[in-house]
């Protein structure tokens, strides 16, 4: 039985942007390297804005659902009059949990740490704990359960593991900082502003802290559609 997660030679699959725009395209070749050699999509008539070095991620489907791994562009070609552009796998194939699928364009803050080995089990469940050095202070762009999409002027590589604290509101409109570790799954830069587009995944969720996020998540998604501006979907 192959292996639901091993992308395979001339399959559909979807580069998805920082924005969670899916473009469609195939993969036309693999190589023993690892590498993977799509034509570069378009969406709306507008191709994918791709740089060698960007990371992107790559999602496709099985029966048990979508999934989703994280490419780096390493050299592009033009094959007659198509464009293609070489992918190296940068980790592993996860499969996309359903309650994933919202997230939420709001805008909380975050402080950024540095990360350290077994920090998690020392993190509370509410509240600030870290007495280390802020590195960055940033808002996000969205959150869901799985995680946060910040744009930065910090720089941030990919698989890069750091402790934020993410300020929620409670029911009182006080805000509330959750601990959380995450790791760095997307780090595109615009060439305009130099600003970076990061996503992050929290790493390591307890339970309790997922039943927070998703208590959150679920609030302001009855929020946004009252406000009939429903949560964006995967």
């Amino acid at each position: 039985m192959i292996d639901e997660s091993i992308i395979l030679l001339g399959e559909k699959v979807e580069l998805i942007n920082e924005d969670d725009q899916a473009y469609k395209t195939k993969v036309e070749d693999v190589t023993k390297t690892g590498l993977f050699l799509v034509a570069v999509p378009s969406l709306g008539g507008m191709p994918l804005h791709l740089y060698v070095g960007d990371t992107i991620d790559l999602g496709f489907y099985r029966e048990s659902g979508r999934y989703v791994v994280q490419m780096e562009a390493v050299a592009f070609e033009k094959i007659g009059e198509v464009y293609y552009v070489w992918l190296l796998q940068r980790g592993v194939p996860h499969r996309q949990q359903r309650r994933d699928a919202y997230r939420l364009p709001v805008s909380l803050k975050v402080e950024v740490f540095k990360y350290e080995d077994g920090i998690e089990s020392h993190l509370p469940v509410l509240g600030a704990d870290s007495e280390q050095e802020i590195i960055d202070k940033v808002n996000t762009r969205d959150i869901s359960i799985g995680g946060v999409a910040i744009a930065t002027k910090h720089e941030y590589g990919s698989g890069e593991l750091y402790l934020l604290e993410v300020f929620l509101d409670d029911a009182n409109k006080n805000q509330q900082p959750l601990p959380v570790c995450a790791e760095v799954v997307r780090a595109s830069e615009s060439h305009d502003d130099k600003v970076s587009n990061v996503g992050l995944r929290f790493h390591e969720l307890t339970n309790n802290k997922s039943e927070i996020l998703s208590k959150y998540v679920f609030n302001q998604q009855q929020i946004l559609i009252k406000q009939r501006r429903p949560a964006s979907r995967r």
